[in-house]
């Protein structure tokens, strides 16, 4: 769903690799500040939404390999998840 249509519908959310996080637009994913996603996601609340996120590692880091640590893109994934739990919207995970 585009970020236009995505008033009390679902806001598809990428979470890049890079840590960068990026929303759909209808034909692309597109990157966002945090203070967009944000904004976004407080419009999203008021009119009960919820979240589909793409990215970022479907399973936390337990710390036993080495290139998963500090991984940006799960952090990144955590940070949405934890901005949408503030706002009481429901995240939908897909790998």
């Amino acid at each position: 769903m585009g970020i236009g249509q995505s008033r009390g519908g679902e806001l598809a959310v990428m979470a890049e690799e890079d840590g960068t996080i990026a929303v759909d637009v209808g034909s692309r994913f597109v990157g966002v500040s945090d203070d967009e996603l944000e904004r976004l996601l407080d419009n999203l609340a008021a009119e009960g939404g919820s979240v589909r996120l793409y990215g970022g590692a479907a399973r936390p880091d337990d710390g036993d390999e080495p290139e998963r640590e500090n991984d940006p893109g799960t952090g990144a994934a955590g940070w949405v998840m934890a901005m949408a739990a503030q706002r009481g919207i429901s995240v939908t995970r897909e790998a």
